[in-house]
């Protein structure tokens, strides 16, 4: 009993180390969502050079790619500690 007790302990404070590091990701995530908001909505609000387009949708395209991975990375974090 006191081994299986303390199998759970440790396989709960990993899904508390995976759930703060989720949060922490949650966060980020959520802030390059705003910033991508805000970059479609003055794209759509502006009259914008073609060059102006072409960098607004290469900070997307980056920022698309940084959500996606931070994404990722968590969740094959949680992998790893099952």
């Amino acid at each position: 009993m006191i081994k299986l007790t303390i199998i759970n302990e440790d396989y709960l404070r990993q899904q508390l180390e995976w759930v703060k590091y989720r949060a922490e990701a949650l966060d980020e995530i959520e802030n390059k969502l705003k910033k991508m908001k805000e970059l479609a909505v003055f794209a759509t609000e502006n009259e914008l050079l073609p060059m102006e387009t072409l960098e607004i949708n290469a900070k997307l395209q980056e920022l698309h790619k940084e959500v996606t991975e931070l994404d990722e990375q968590t969740r094959v974090f949680w992998l790893d500690c099952q």
